[in-house]
């Protein structure tokens, strides 16, 4: 029978062994035919060893993805051990484990075998079944970038998200004049419906925000719905530079602090700000935290010192297990002129500490509309496999002992949020911000509530 046709004959079977060699040529001597035939075994031994690690590593692929056992994996017991003992609200470990081996089962039955896909399946849907939309995991490209955004710029496209709890999408807040997103037509109001084809609905608001983020000149395809009309936009990704606080004197003698975000250091930035302003003739301040979707805990402390005595309870939380903390003003008090804080549904988390504090001493009248209603401290924990858990250890609490989770702050003095006019909206809302601000400077009591209807 014909094992092997490289030189027209059938293969030679001698006691099991197989003879593969080619004949040689008429006239070779005895000793080329030995070397040629040597090293045509050894060719063939070479090719069979590449095969069989090549053949091996395919093999124990397909054994690891088989053998894949979530329950296994250090990630997987790091996350399970952060949220029995971090998380700060009672849950069904039995739920979240169904929930995270469920969604590995049904990927594998799709034919994945990837063991990194697979943990990151599971941890997502661990997290996920928790119920909270301020807690997530961060696969290990996602911590990693998030750590590397940290810094106040990035490559993206240059607007802030927040969560749109009925649509369970991500929807834009605000569109930084000048970027990319601004020239290419993104509005305020817009939905984003997915992210390079990929549906945003139920993913985590910091897993859409990092999909839109990327590479310098590299692009995003971003499918976005506006009134119910749908639209596609394909933008390329710039620096972006985040300002996190900028101040000005406007008719005179108003003050006014605009802070987009609590970043490090920015209460000092804030003090210097009061601290110039009040050296130009500021008769009072207008505290700006519309749009602003929070940030370091400690800074909101900081900023809130800047308007009250030293000592002030600022807010208190309190960790799992643990006692009971409140953080205090500090720093000294750097002015006690009229102020008043401007709010929107923008405003969240930190914002929400620093107006509700300053609300709750006597200390400023909060002007606008309702704020967001985050009143919850998240923390990320690192995993063994280069991702995180990103979990909600604890509520916080104003000075006067209110929670404004899921319930926001009332201004004061409401003027709400006209409808796909943004522009509009905060123009009105700075007008009666200056408004009620004149009359605490000339000693009158802050003017009524004024109810716009949205349209």
């Amino acid at each position: 029978m014909e094992e092997n046709g490289t030189a027209g004959r059938p293969a030679d079977f001698d006691g099991g062994s197989y003879d593969l060699s080619p004949l040689p040529p008429e006239g070779m001597s005895r000793r080329k035919k030995v070397a040629i035939g040597v090293s045509i075994v050894v060719l063939l031994i070479a090719a069979l060893l590449v095969a069989g690690v090549v053949i091996d590593r395919l093999v124990f692929k397909e054994k690891e993805a088989e053998s894949f056992e979530l329950a296994s994996s250090p990630a997987y017991k790091d996350a399970l051990f952060n949220i029995r003992n971090y998380y700060y609200r009672s849950f069904s470990e039995e739920k979240i484990t169904a929930a995270a081996e469920k969604a590995v089962k049904e990927k594998q039955d799709k034919g994945v075998t990837d063991p990194d896909k697979l943990l990151n399946t599971g941890l997502t849907a661990l997290i996920k079944a928790l119920d909270d939309q301020h807690s997530g995991y961060l696969t290990p490209n996602a911590n990693k970038r998030l750590s590397e955004d940290l810094s106040g710029s990035f490559y993206g496209v240059g607007f802030t998200l927040r969560l749109d709890e009925k649509l369970d999408r991500p929807k834009v807040v605000t569109v930084i004049k000048g970027s990319p997103a601004d020239r290419a037509g993104i509005k305020s109001g817009d939905v984003i419906m997915a992210v390079d084809g990929e549906d945003t609905k139920g993913e985590a608001l910091d897993s859409v925000v990092l999909r839109i983020r990327g590479q310098k000149g590299t692009k995003v395809k971003l499918d976005v719905e506006r009134k119910g009309k749908p639209m596609e936009f394909e933008i390329t990704r710039e620096k972006i530079d985040i300002p996190d606080f900028e101040s000005e004197m406007i008719d005179g003698d108003i003050g006014v602090l605009r802070l987009f975000e609590f970043n490090d250091g920015v209460g000092e930035k804030v003090r210097s700000g009061v601290r110039d302003l009040q050296q130009k003739g500021a008769k009072g301040f207008i505290l700006d935290l519309r749009n602003n979707p929070g940030g370091l805990l400690d800074e909101a402390v900081n900023v809130t010192s800047v308007f009250v005595p030293e000592g002030s309870p600022v807010v208190s939380y309190r960790t799992k297990g643990e006692k009971k903390v409140t953080e205090y003003a500090k720093g000294g008090q750097e002015t006690d002129l009229p102020l008043v804080v401007l709010t929107n549904g923008g405003s969240a988390s930190s914002s929400e500490i620093t107006a509700g504090a300053l609300r709750d001493l006597d200390r400023a009248v909060l002007v606008g509309s309702k704020t967001y209603g985050k009143g919850s401290v998240q923390k990320v924990y690192e995993l063994e496999n280069g991702g995180a858990a990103k979990l909600t250890v604890a509520l916080y609490f104003l000075p006067n002992g209110d929670s404004v989770d899921n319930a926001g702050l009332e201004p004061r003095i409401k003027v709400a949020e006209i409808k796909d006019d943004q522009e509009k909206t905060e123009q009105m809302q700075l007008d009666k911000a200056k408004e009620v601000l004149s009359n605490l400077v000339e000693g009158k009591p802050p003017t009524g509530e004024v109810f716009l209807l949205a349209a």
